[in-house]
Order: structure tokens, then sequence, then C-alpha cells
């Protein structure tokens, strides 16, 4: 941490450590604790850090959602970099939901609620997300799909095995 003559100034180099060390997104919260700055400074800070590192880094980027900081991939690059990556460790009611999936090829939302309760909500965001299924809406219904390259990662690894 570097001060100036009145105030504390973030040390750059450390905000990007932390970005890329938290297996999960930062809070502000966090951040402020970290940076030791007040809370109220940390939103200004991250505003001009992030504009400064997106112009400078082609391939990754820095998010901000809901008040939480992360490091990802650059869109156009996702789907190449999605080959050689591994998915993050799932829980067993995901494994459970891309078991059912990979078996009936689809299923509705609400089904799967009816299942495995509400919780599966949140799972289901995390499958998306990690790009395991897809959710299509028809007629006000949403129905959840296995995607193709999860398909061939349960191929794989039932390969390995």
């Amino acid at each position: 941490m570097t001060t100036s003559s009145s105030e504390k100034k973030p040390d750059t180099g450390l905000i990007e450590a932390i970005l890329f060390a938290s297996p999960r997104p930062v809070s502000e919260e966090r951040l402020a604790s970290i940076l030791e700055l007040p809370k109220k400074d940390v939103r200004k800070v991250m505003e001009d850090f992030i504009k400064k590192f997106n112009r400078k880094h082609e391939g990754i980027k820095i998010v901000r959602n809901r008040r939480h900081y992360y490091i990802t991939i650059q869109d156009k690059y996702l789907d190449i970099v999605s080959r050689i990556m591994e998915p993050p460790p799932l829980n067993q009611r995901q494994k459970l939901v891309i078991a059912l999936l990979y078996k009936k090829k689809e299923a509705l939302l609400r089904e799967l609620r009816e299942m495995f309760g509400p919780n599966i909500y949140r799972d289901v965001k995390k499958l998306r997300r990690w790009g395991f299924i897809s959710i299509h809406s028809k007629d006000g219904k949403k129905k959840v799909v296995l995607r193709p390259e999860a398909e061939a990662y349960i191929i794989r690894r039932r390969g390995r095995s």
C-alpha cells in the first residue's frame, strides 16, 4: 500500500493478485478490508482499475456483478478456451441433474424443482454459467437441456476411470 500526501492509493498489483487468486467473486466489503480503504471509496477505485485493466488486456476482463468483482474470459475466446478448461468441482445435486439430463436429454425447470427442491435454481444457474446446460423458453415454460460439450466431458471422464 502506498500513501500520497492526503489519501491512500491502492496497489494495483495487489488488486490484480486478489482477483486472480480468489476462487469466487470478491465483495466490495472484502476489498475495502484488504486494501484498507473506506467502503465508500472502493467502488470508485475499482471502476478506475477496471477501465485501465480491461483496456490493457484482450483475452480476459474484470467484471462487476452485484457489488462483487472477478476476472473472466472475454466472450469471443470462451468457446475456444473452454475446450481446455477443467470444470469446477460439482456438488452431489449438480451431478444428479447432469446425470438426469444425460439420460433424458432435457427436462422442464419446474420438474427439476419438484425433484430437487428450490435450491435447484442456484445449481442450474451455475451449471449454465459453466457451460454444462442451456435453458430454452417456450410457451412460458423453461426447458433445461444438456449441452453437447457437457456430454463430451462426461464421456471423456468415464474413459479416464
